[in-house]
């Protein structure tokens, strides 16, 4: 009887061991999935896989979903994504875009989450271009800073050998260009997503009020910066296209042979080398075309936080990761950009080198402007309007239809009337 008594105690104690391992195995920490979204990065897949994996080995509980987006697709598919219930938790994209989500309380605030020495780690300049009034919307990744490219052959035609520096060096050897070749100085899509406006910050001309709430872009200089520009415009030498069409109009002016000069990004060498190699032969690298501000200014590509994201702390996380020093170093290798963060863009991949090389000059040139490059546009909201009513203005002005003083003066007020529709 005893026997069977211990014999049913042990059966019991047992079964209480199993369901004790059981409740156990049930209590093992969820994977997090993290949803990451790039923008026109497929081509570097295998340095983005291969720093998930790195950071998925590190955190063994987290899990990274990565999606690429095209880029003519990235504004709308994002927009239709943080309206819906399956909002992905980090999103490459541009400040423009990301001031007007994060004006409309879509983007959560950066600045709480992070400590002063991660702040610290990247350059001012590119957490300004990500803020909205305080409100830091977006974790800095890559930039780009323009740099002119020149045709040798042009300017060795039409007698001219000191390469321009600044907009106002344009107007004399234009004339040259014009008289001997035949050819246009550039191309400058003046009407390209507000670029007068890009171009009167190069001039330090003040686009909003201190408080930001009225344009302010209309003052004497603004109006000789407008006229220096329609001269170029009615001597023809500049393109027609100029104040119809876009970048890529003008990259095939310049690969065509007839325009002198560009001002892009250093990843439209590969472009000219594949598309027009009897052109890339003649090519002559210099800093980019200034204002009287004498600075250079520059593009950053962001990544920011929904605010509906499941996971905003890993999320953050992971953004830490992917731009930290050694990871943007090793994604300026690969691509043509340069990084936002201090430690890595102090390498010598950025400042020494065989200038011989095209893409190496090119490189030195654009990383040293960001020593001391030009203040960014402060981020504005509904930009996609407010730069519709500057390209329409400029086009006014080429065109003879409207002075600069009353296309700025119109341009003004139809500006006002979109910033007092915010405040209200």
């Amino acid at each position: 009887m005893l026997n069977k008594t211990l014999i049913v105690l042990i059966f019991v104690l047992f079964l209480f061991l199993a369901i004790g391992s059981c409740t156990k195995t049930h209590s093992v920490k969820p994977v997090q999935e993290i949803e990451f979204w790039t923008l026109q990065l497929s081509g570097f897949s295998g340095y983005i896989n291969n720093l998930i994996d790195r950071y998925e080995r590190l955190y063994p509980d987290v899990k990274i979903k990565w999606t690429d987006v095209p880029f003519s697709q990235g504004e709308k598919r994002a927009l239709a994504a943080l309206l819906s219930k399956n909002v992905p938790d980090l999103i490459n994209m541009n400040p423009d875009f990301g001031a007007t989500l994060a004006s409309k309380g879509a983007l959560t605030d950066i600045k709480p989450m992070i400590t002063r020495e991660e702040y610290d780690n990247y350059l001012e300049i590119s957490w300004q271009a990500s803020s909205i009034n305080g409100f830091i919307y977006g974790i800095p990744w890559y930039i780009t800073s323009a740099v002119t490219f020149y045709n040798t052959e042009i300017l060795n035609n039409s007698g001219i050998r000191n390469i321009p520096e600044k907009y106002s060096d344009l107007n004399e050897i234009a004339d040259k260009i014009k008289k001997k070749t035949g050819k246009y100085v550039l191309m400058p899509t003046l009407t390209e997503n507000g670029k007068m406006l890009k171009i009167f910050n190069k001039y330090n001309i003040a686009i909003l009020s201190k408080t930001k709430d009225r344009a302010v872009f209309n003052t004497p200089q603004a109006q000789e910066v407008m006229r220096f520009w329609k001269n170029l415009y009615v001597k023809e030498f500049i393109p027609a296209e100029s104040i119809t069409q876009g970048h890529r109009e003008s990259l095939e002016k310049f690969q065509s042979g007839e325009t002198a000069f560009i001002v892009a990004g250093a990843n439209f060498l590969n472009i000219i080398m594949q598309n027009s190699p009897q052109v890339y032969e003649k090519l002559g690298v210099a800093g980019q075309l200034r204002g009287s501000a004498g600075k250079a200014d520059f593009s950053l590509m962001n990544l920011v936080i929904p605010k509906k994201s499941r996971h905003p702390q890993q999320a953050l996380k992971f953004a830490l990761f992917l731009t930290n020093a050694e990871n943007q170093l090793e994604f300026s290798k690969l691509a043509p950009v340069l990084p936002s963060e201090k430690q890595s863009l102090a390498s010598d991949y950025f400042t020494s080198g065989n200038t011989d090389d095209l893409i190496v000059k090119s490189r030195i040139i654009s990383a040293n402007q960001l020593k001391a490059p030009l203040k960014p546009i402060p981020a504005i909201e509904n930009r996609k309007d407010l730069y519709e009513i500057i390209d329409y203005m400029t086009q006014q002005v080429m065109l003879g239809q409207k002075s600069p003083d009353e296309a700025l003066d119109n341009a003004i007020r139809e500006w006002d009337k979109i910033l007092e529709r915010k405040d209200n």
